[in-house]
């Protein structure tokens, strides 16, 4: 199982666990949060461009959903694991990101490049480039 397999695999994991709780209420806010907790904390150490992404996918994709009861659906997992293969210095699954997500990632990751390491933000940047995210 690769890393971002097992980011879906915890992603579901917390689904699942909200669904039981509560005696079957589910609360779709908490799992995206915890979703987006789960990003941030896998990324450590790269400053508050986790948090920025993970806020971006928030405020993108779950708080103007239609079914904000049914969050996180598929697509919207699909697009946070693609986020969290950007940050672990990976280009798997990118192609579920628009041209619109990558711009923004790049200008997040643009915004937070002092405060990453070289070597990371180096890595962060090829990706970048080759996806046309930064000018």
């Amino acid at each position: 199982m690769t890393d971002i397999e097992k980011f879906r695999s915890d992603i579901q994991r917390i689904i699942k666990h909200e669904r039981a709780e509560n005696g079957g209420r589910y609360n779709a806010q908490k799992a995206c949060e915890q979703a987006a907790a789960l990003l941030e904390n896998n990324a450590r150490g790269l400053g508050e461009l986790p948090h920025s992404i993970a806020d971006y996918w928030i405020k993108t994709y779950i708080l103007p959903s239609d079914s904000p009861g049914e969050e996180p659906t598929g697509e919207h997992i699909d697009k946070l694991a693609a986020m969290m293969s950007f940050l672990d210095g990976s280009t798997e699954d990118g192609d579920v990101l628009s041209a619109r997500d990558w711009k923004e990632i790049g200008l997040l990751t643009g915004y937070e490049a002092e405060s990453l390491p070289i070597e990371v933000l180096s890595e962060l940047m090829t990706i970048l480039v080759d996806r046309k995210a930064v000018l």
